[in-house]
């Protein structure tokens, strides 16, 4: 016996019988589920804000499997029954345009030209930050440092070059581009306050010192997940009790500064007839985040303590392939154009207009 519909709502659409349509029949509302998909509704009961509809499927016994997009941009899925239709707990939501005054629309626009500004001014975050700019702080950011995918680099300039303004520009540029969030510094534990400090005053850059208190002393959750912008003591880092939780979380770029008190070195082991390799922890720290980045930065003006094996330890950090065979690593280094390593010495660095930044040294015999 055929079912008679209610007058003004359209027939059931038949498919083939093994499906129902998406066209819901109930007297009052009439609720069209297929037509909602893409828009923004209202689930009553289910979900406290509006979602976006973004898929429905039929399921057996008059009800809707529904997939929706909450506005935190998570997706989430629910069921719907013909109880929860018929009450109209499913309604949709006005989407058109609201006119907005002209100010906050130049914002917006201003806004979004900073955002995309990287792509015509090659060194943008000079711009933005107070800081003057030396040639070779421009060469070593944007010529050696920022055009290289995975970055694996050892930074070796004489004190006094400005290494630390020039991890800032990396890291601003990083930023700007939209592929490094998450920053840790690791540096000697007095230093960790000055770093803190020059990354605000010239880059804007907010950081927090992660020390005991705040990492172990936290209730709930882990610090250093918890932080995207992170300063902390080597030796603090380096600990049994702290190591573990800091490898759990993610980093888009790690520096190391003063990296050569990471250290290492290999060892004849007669018991074994080989060489083996002694890690301090410090080592062992660096080495463990280095496997969970892409892109770490050494710093240290003493790269090279006279060991040739050390400091083929100290290059593995970069990468354990490429400096596997210390002839090889030292083919690697001595190349100009290095991918991996860049030194300056304070004789050859000049200021804008040619003229050396630094007193020439003189060196007198003293005769006895």
């Amino acid at each position: 016996m055929p079912v008679e519909t209610p007058p003004g709502v359209p027939p059931p659409r038949v498919d083939d019988g093994r499906l129902k349509s998406l066209h819901y029949r109930v007297p009052f509302p009439f609720v069209n589920v297929e037509e909602l998909i893409g828009r923004r509704v209202h689930l009553a009961g289910h979900f406290a804000g509006a979602v976006r509809l973004e898929a429905a499927e039929c399921l057996e016994g008059s009800a809707f499997k529904l997939r929706v997009r909450t506005d935190a941009g998570l997706l989430d899925e629910t069921v719907l029954t013909e109880d929860d239709l018929a009450a109209g707990v499913l309604e949709p939501l006005d989407e058109q345009a609201h006119l907005v005054p002209g100010d906050q629309l130049f914002d917006f626009v201003e806004a979004r030209r900073i955002e995309l500004a990287y792509a015509h001014d090659p060194t943008f975050a000079v711009s933005l930050s107070g800081i003057r700019g030396l040639p070779h702080q421009i060469e070593a950011v944007y010529k050696h440092m920022l055009p290289q995918a995975r970055l694996r680099f050892v930074l070796a300039d004489d004190p006094g070059a400005g290494k630390t303004i020039m991890a800032g520009l990396l890291m601003k540029e990083l930023h700007l581009r939209g592929v490094v969030d998450r920053v840790l510094v690791l540096c000697p534990a007095p230093l960790t306050v000055q770093w803190q400090g020059e990354l605000l005053d010239k880059f804007d850059e907010r950081f927090e010192v992660l020390d005991s208190h705040k990492v172990r002393w936290q209730l709930g959750g882990n610090a250093w997940q918890q932080t995207a912008r992170a300063i902390t003591s080597l030796d603090f880092a380096k600990r049994e009790e702290i190591l573990p939780e800091l490898l759990l979380a993610d980093w888009d770029l790690v520096i190391i500064d003063e990296a050569h008190k990471c250290s290492a070195t290999t060892r004849w082991d007669p018991a074994e007839q080989r060489d083996k390799l002694e890690r301090t922890k410090r080592y062992t720290l660096a080495e463990e985040l280095a496997k969970r980045t892409e892109r770490l930065l050494l710093m240290t003006a003493t790269p090279h303590s006279g060991d040739p094996a050390r400091f083929q330890c100290f290059l593995r950090l970069l990468d354990p392939d490429q400096f596997a065979v210390q002839e090889l690593a030292s083919e690697q280094i001595a190349a100009e154009d290095s991918p991996y390593f860049l030194r300056r010495q304070k004789e050859g660095l000049r200021d804008e207009r040619g003229a050396p930044l630094f007193v020439q040294r003189e060196v007198l015999r003293q005769e006895f």
